[in-house]
């Protein structure tokens, strides 16, 4: 009985065991229109905490940035179009197809603004992330590698 009681024990306290600790990176983005990197990695199941840092002087007005992970074979440059279109909503679309294409994303940020992404990967795969703001696509786009 008492090896019972061990295993029921033992099998508890495994998830606790199993959970790995968050992937945290930081990607910085400035002025010049572009992330400081265009690939991360990821792994299946393990949170990731992208800390999204703007380190520019142009005025959020004319020169905010985001980061928006997307699901993997998503429409990017479609989805990129209609956010772009959508400034009062901190330009993220909200018509059914984008927002579920959009697994987390910052908010516009200004100089000297920070946000951290808090986002789990639920499978393997290439996540297209980008900026949103206007015009801003062509540059500042890259991946999720998630293996």
């Amino acid at each position: 009985m008492k090896i019972f009681h061990l295993l029921a024990f033992v099998a508890l306290l495994a998830p606790l065991h199993a959970a790995a600790p968050p992937i945290k990176v930081e990607v910085t983005v400035s002025d010049q229109i572009r992330f400081s990197t265009k690939k991360l990695e990821g792994k299946v199941g393990v949170p990731m905490e992208i800390t999204l840092k703007h380190t520019g002087k142009i005025p959020k007005a004319s020169m905010s940035h985001n980061l928006a992970i997307l699901k993997p074979g998503s429409m990017v440059a479609m989805i990129s179009a209609k956010c772009g279109q959508a400034k009062d909503n901190n330009y993220i679309a909200t018509d059914a197809e984008t927002k579920a294409a959009i697994l987390a994303f910052a908010p516009q940020l200004g100089p000297g603004e920070t946000h951290v992404i808090k986002f789990t990967p639920k499978e393997a795969g290439e996540y297209p992330f980008l900026c949103t703001f206007p015009g801003h696509f062509g540059e500042m786009n890259g991946i999720i590698a998630v293996k």
